[in-house]
C-alpha cells in the first residue's frame, strides 16, 4: 500500500441511492459532460505493480485495470496478472480500497486453462458481470464470454458466449445503446460491432458493415470502458501504429445503428500518453478506466517503463491512479 501525498484527501464517498444500472450499466451516475484532460494524482503512483502480488507465482506485470465502485462506496480494481513462466500465464486479479488511491491486494477471482486479460466489469439489473479478454493461441480465435458473479468480487461463472469471431479480436467491451446491447472489439488494425437486445444472449448479431472501421492501428482496439451520454458514446481506443498499446485515444462515437457506424477524434492529442523518461509509465499507457465519483472523474490507468526497464530492473507493466 502507499499513502497519498501532495493531493486534496476527499471524504468518503457515499453511492448509496446512486446507481441507475436499468438504463446506465457501467458506472453509478451519469455525469453532465466526459473526462476531459487526465492527470497523475500526486506522487501515489503507480499504486499497484507486479510485486504486491502474492498467489500467483513470480509476476512479471499488472495491466488493464476496470474499477467497480459499490452503492457503500467501496472501491474494487480488477486488472490482468502476468506471468510468462507458468500456465496459464494470465488470470484475473483483484484489489479493494475505501477512498480509490491507497489500495491493498487481494487475490486472484478468476482463472482457467487460457490466459484472461481486461476484465470489464459492470452491474446490470442486480447483478454484476465480467467480459475478460480470452487467448488461446493454440486453438486459434476464443469466443466472447460473458461471465456472471455467484459471489461479488471473487466467484464467476461463465453465462454464455456472445461473439465467436473467426479471426482473433480483442477487449470486448460492452454498453447500452438506444435500447439495445453493443459491443465493440478489435485486432489493433480493424474494430468490430456486434449486437443484442439481452445481455445474456449467445451469438450476438454481427453489424452489417463489419469491420465499422478499417486499417486505423492508431484507433481500433479498444483501451477501456465506453462512456455513453445522450448524444454519443465516448470510447476509448489503444495506439497500435508503432507498437503494441503506445497510448490511448478518445473518439466520439456519434451514429451506431445496425446498419451504420460513424465516430470521429475528441482531440488532437491522446487521451492519456507515456510522459517519457524513466518513471512507472514511461513507455507505454494503453489503458483508461474513468469513472464519475458524484464530483469527478477517477480513472485507472496502466503504464510501461520503456527505457526504465532495462536500467531499473522493474516489473512491466503497472497500474496508476489519474483524475480528469
Amino acid at each position: 500500500m502507499r499513502t497519498p501525498t501532495n493531493r486534496h484527501q476527499p471524504e468518503a464517498v457515499d453511492m448509496r441511492g446512486r446507481y441507475d444500472d436499468e438504463t446506465v450499466p457501467s458506472y453509478p451516475v451519469a455525469a453532465d459532460s466526459p473526462p476531459s484532460e487526465f492527470e497523475p494524482v500526486g506522487d501515489i503512483n503507480p499504486v499497484l505493480t507486479a510485486a504486491d502480488v502474492s498467489d500467483f507465482g513470480r509476476t512479471d506485470c499488472v495491466a488493464d485495470p476496470f474499477l467497480f465502485v459499490t452503492e457503500s462506496g467501496q472501491w474494487h480494481l480488477f486488472f490482468e496478472v502476468y506471468t510468462h513462466n507458468r500456465e496459464p500465464t494470465a488470470a484475473i486479479a483483484h484489489a479493494e480500497s475505501d477512498d480509490g488511491y491507497d489500495w491493498s491486494y487481494d487475490q486472484v477471482v478468476l482463472e482457467t486453462d487460457e490466459h484472461l486479460s481486461y476484465p470489464y466489469v459492470f452491474r446490470w439489473q442486480g447483478d454484476h458481470y465480467m467480459i475478460p479478454d480470452r487467448w488461446a493461441k493454440e486453438l486459434g480465435p476464443a469466443p466472447v464470454t460473458l461471465y456472471r458473479a455467484d459471489s461479488f468480487p471473487h466467484s464467476w461463472s461463465p453465462v454464455a458466449d456472445l461473439v465467436a469471431p473467426a479471426t482473433p479480436q480483442h477487449d470486448f467491451s460492452a454498453f447500452r445503446w438506444e435500447g439495445r446491447w453493443w459491443g465493440i472489439l478489435g485486432n489493433g488494425t480493424d474494430l468490430y460491432a456486434y449486437y443484442s437486445d439481452d445481455l445474456e444472449s449467445a451469438d450476438w448479431t454481427p453489424h452489417e458493415a463489419n469491420p465499422v472501421v478499417e486499417n486505423r492501428s492508431q484507433a481500433a482496439r479498444p483501451g477501456g470502458r465506453p462512456l455513453v451520454f445522450d448524444d454519443h458514446i465516448l470510447a476509448f481506443y489503444q495506439d497500435c501504429a508503432t507498437r503494441y498499446g503506445n497510448q490511448v485515444h478518445a473518439y466520439k462515437i456519434t451514429e451506431l445503428t445496425p446498419s451504420t457506424y460513424e465516430d470521429r477524434p475528441r482531440a488532437a492529442l491522446p487521451a492519456v500518453a507515456p510522459p517519457g523518461g524513466l518513471g512507472w509509465n514511461s513507455g507505454a499507457m494503453h489503458q483508461v478506466d474513468p469513472w464519475f465519483d458524484g464530483e469527478g472523474w477517477h480513472c485507472a490507468v496502466d503504464g510501461n517503463l520503456g527505457v526504465g526497464y532495462q536500467l531499473l530492473g522493474e516489473h512491466h507493466w503497472a497500474i496508476g491512479i489519474y483524475r480528469a
